[in-house]
Formats: structure tokens, sequence, C-alpha cells
């Protein structure tokens, strides 16, 4: 019997391989031969699932977008209430500097990419906008203050997050100084919820 083929599992691991590429190099040390020797596969396999370095760079952007989503699903499973919820995705995305650095890193690779590749570029609006929608229901469900607009909050709170991960990646913050000042934001937008109720877990709380 002729073994069988995975392909589409061929093909995520080739693109995993362009990922930590691009992680480790930027877009410009991604090339047909590198990626093969990264993912321990011929050129010739490469080509074969892939049409040139464009498509690659394309079938990498969504391995990245799957493996943050599966970093913030994994943090939400055993969220207690929405405004838990909310917290929750915020340290996700925060932790990602220690959890996922190199989707992190290939991130920022692929951004000034998608500026001149219009489906690069479609799928970061279409996962930035799934997450800021994802964040403003959440907000709104948890009991913010009268005067915050959900919508506009979202948009602040992803950015801090995001901006937090980067200053984790650096090492400027560790862990337990971002998620407390998330916390901190997120008590002065709802003063009504129970916020950083496990904060006792996070090392070196930040003053």
């Amino acid at each position: 019997m002729p073994k069988q083929v995975d392909h589409a599992a061929r093909r995520e691991e080739i693109a995993q391989a362009a990922l930590r590429l691009c992680a480790r190099d930027g877009l410009a040390g991604v090339t047909i031969g590198q990626v093969a020797q990264e993912a321990g596969v011929s050129k010739g396999l490469v080509q074969h699932y892939f049409a040139g370095k464009a498509d690659l760079l394309r079938a990498s952007a969504h391995v990245l977008r799957g493996e943050i989503e599966r970093c913030v699903r994994d943090a939400v499973r055993d969220a207690r209430g929405p405004a838990d919820t909310l917290r929750r995705v915020l340290l996700a995305i925060v932790e990602l500097g220690v959890t996922a650095p190199i989707p992190l890193l290939a991130g920022h690779a692929f951004l000034a990419r998608a500026v001149a590749d219009p489906e690069i570029r479609d799928l970061y609006r279409a996962g930035g906008d799934a997450v800021h929608r994802e964040i403003a229901a959440l907000l709104a469900a948890s009991g913010p203050a009268p005067d915050v607009d959900p919508g506009a909050e979202a948009h602040a709170l992803l950015g801090l997050a995001r901006g937090l991960s980067d200053g984790v990646l650096l090492g400027d913050l560790g862990v337990g100084d971002a998620a407390a000042i998330v916390d901190h934001h997120l008590r002065r937008i709802l003063p009504e919820a129970a916020i950083g109720s496990d904060s006792s877990s996070w090392p070196r709380p930040f003053r």
C-alpha cells in the first residue's frame, strides 16, 4: 500500500518553517531554498505545494493568524463571565511576547508586507476587526461606566495590549507588570466588576 500523505499537514509544516524564518530574519530571509532547509524537505517539495514565495507567505500569514487565535481560545477556556473573559483575551495578547514569540515577531515582519499585498492586508484587517468586535461586545456585557463607549474603548484596549506584548517581548516589562497595567485600565472602565482577583499569581506587581 502506498504511504498516505496528509497534504494539509505538510503544507502547514512548510508554512510554519517560513514563519520561523520570518521571525528570525524578516521577510527578506525567506526563500524557497531556505524554507526547504528549515523544514527539512527538498526545494521541489516546497515548490510542489506553493507556486512561489508570495504564495508561501500568504499561506504563512493564515497559519500565523490561526496560531494567535489558538492562544486566545486557550486563555478563555475556563473564563468566568464577560469581564473575566475580556481580561483573559487582553492578557493572552500581552503574553504573546512569552508564549508565542515566533508568531509575534513574524506578525511584525508581515505588517510591512500587508501594505503591498491585498490578501495579507485583508487577512490582517479581518483578524483585527474580529478581535475588536469581541472586545467591544465583552466590554458592553461587563457593565462599563456610563461614559464608556465600548467601540472606542475596545480600540484603546487592543492597542494597549499589543503595545504591552512588545514590551514583554523586549524585556522592558515583566508579565506581572503588564497584567497589572491591564487591570488598572479595566478597573477604570469597569468599576463594578471584580478585576484581577487572581493577581496574586502574577510575579512583580506593577507599582
